[in-house]
């Protein structure tokens, strides 16, 4: 059921994504738009992670079930492309956003790991 939710809510905010995209700018949203379309591009990533884990958890065993830990996984690695988009937006060099990125994904992973 949960999934099914997840997966709802990352359908209805990538139409959202779509319309503002197709219908608006940046300068013209204002800062409550920008941060709309930086929570639905989370939501939506976060969706896809989840339906990602899915299928690897079914290939992997035959309840398919995904547990707390996995859903946590999944909110550290969909902060992975906002935290690019981010970097990109303020003009950092590519290769530099990137090692940043994927050294605080792996590490919040690892606290993940420890945690839960």
């Amino acid at each position: 059921m949960l999934n099914r939710f997840i997966a709802f809510v990352s359908l209805i905010c990538l139409i959202i994504l779509v319309v503002m995209m197709i219908f608006t700018t940046p300068t013209g949203i204002g800062p409550l738009g920008v941060l709309v379309f930086f929570g639905c591009v989370y939501l939506v990533m976060y969706g896809v992670v989840v339906g990602i884990l899915m299928i690897f958890r079914k290939m992997i065993s035959k309840k398919g079930k995904l547990i707390k830990k996995d859903y946590a996984y999944a909110a550290a690695i969909a902060m992975g492309p906002i935290m690019l988009l981010l970097a990109h937006s303020i003009g950092t060099e590519w290769w530099l956003s990137i090692s940043g990125v994927v050294i605080f994904v792996v590490l919040f992973c690892f606290v993940i790991s420890k945690r839960l």
